[in-house]
């Protein structure tokens, strides 16, 4: 232990004076450092080729390589590579690769390449790869890449790809892709692709691809279960359930010969609606433990006094038991076809009666089809 103690207190009074001999602001080949300012380097303002941090280092530009056990802080540029344990400070611009356990911030910004164990942030203009294993944050323009495991942030245009598991926000203009599993925000315009279960943007001008889709003008393409356009429509929307400026929507309550009881919201705009629909227990279940749950594509024929709705509906039974012996059949679907009367009655209140033709099957596995008239009526809040 001793022996320990007189090398380490070797190397300490080497260093101490190797700073008091050394000129300041000079540019040093190699840069061996305790912590600063136990360290070959004096000033602040010398500039290093290689260095070499055994807790950490603190000096103006690198031209070169540095390794820091725990952190580095560089007054200037970046010029070459950097690891470091921790945490990693250039205070000027990057020209290469800084890789930190920790996190690495960057205030002027700069091209190459930044690896965050943690996190990476920079203050300025990005050009390169960012990959950090929480969380990116840049505040200016990025043209490049953002990879982390939860979180991307970018607080102006973006060019090319962010992707993370959580979320992606660009506080102006993509102009790539945008991928995540939760969340895709654009502030201002998508002009390439979002992909994500919620995607949301003011002016859509490229592809939006998920679960979720809402704009304020769309001129571009979006595909998703619900689809929320509240201004402008000039594109092309695809999905189960699309939502403008002028959509209206009510809810349905209704009983027949299909099902006991079931509580329906209806999405139209204009002439053109979709339903989804939640009822039970199934007319045709022989347990009181059933459930049915429909979707509806239709359209309404407006008269003066009435309207006519027409549409085509998939329901999917589940019961507590199987229905058709030696058949796995818990689980059946039915297509139905149907029209029907609506009248409004009241400022807030319609009623309705449909008809109509259902495929009842008994199971998803070789069905056998029963055909049968249906009948239903109910409520409409309007």
């Amino acid at each position: 232990m001793t022996k320990i103690y007189r090398i380490f207190l070797s190397v300490c009074v080497f260093l101490l004076c190797a700073s008091i001999l050394q000129a300041q602001g000079k540019h040093i080949p190699f840069n061996l450092s305790l912590v600063y300012p136990i360290s070959i380097n004096k000033s602040l303002r010398d500039n290093v080729g290689f260095n070499l941090g055994i807790i950490g280092s603190r000096f103006n530009k690198l031209s070169g390589a540095s390794i820091n056990g725990v952190f580095s802080v560089l007054e200037g540029d970046l010029s070459g590579l950097q690891v470091n344990g921790l945490y990693a400070e250039t205070r000027g611009k990057l020209r290469g690769m800084q890789i930190t356990g920790g996190a690495n911030v960057l205030t002027t910004g700069g091209r190459g390449f930044l690896l965050g164990g943690l996190a990476n942030l920079s203050f300025d203009e990005f050009q390169g790869v960012q990959f950090a294993g929480i969380a990116n944050v840049n505040f200016e323009n990025l043209n490049g890449i953002q990879l982390a495991g939860v979180y991307n942030s970018n607080g102006k245009d973006i060019s090319l790809l962010q992707s993370a598991a959580a979320g992606n926000i660009t506080g102006r203009k993509l102009y790539g892709a945008q991928i995540a599993v939760l969340f895709n925000l654009a502030g201002y315009s998508n002009m390439g692709l979002q992909l994500s279960s919620l995607n949301i943007t003011k002016y859509q001008k490229g592809v939006q691809l998920g679960l979720v889709n809402a704009a304020d003008d769309n001129f571009g393409l979006q595909i998703g279960l619900f689809n929320v356009v509240t201004k402008r429509q000039k594109g092309t929307t695809l999905g189960l359930v699309y939502i403008y400026d002028n959509t209206k929507i009510n809810l349905l309550l209704s009983a027949g010969n299909l099902s006991y009881a079931t509580l329906g919201a209806r999405f139209r705009t204009n002439n053109i609606y979709s339903m989804f629909e939640i009822g039970g227990p199934v007319v045709s279940s022989n347990t009181n433990k059933s459930i049915l749950v429909s979707y509806r594509a239709g359209y309404t024929f407006k008269f003066k006094y009435f309207d006519i709705n027409t549409d085509l509906g998939y329901s999917h039974i589940s019961n507590e038991k199987d229905q058709v012996t030696n058949k796995k059949s818990d689980h059946q679907f039915a297509i139905t076809l149907r029209t029907g009367f609506e009248k409004n009655v009241y400022k807030k209140l319609g009623i309705f009666v449909n008809g109509g033709y259902t495929f009842y099957a008994d199971s998803y596995y070789s069905p056998h089809f029963t055909n049968k008239f249906i009948i239903e009526g109910g409520i409409v809040l309007l």
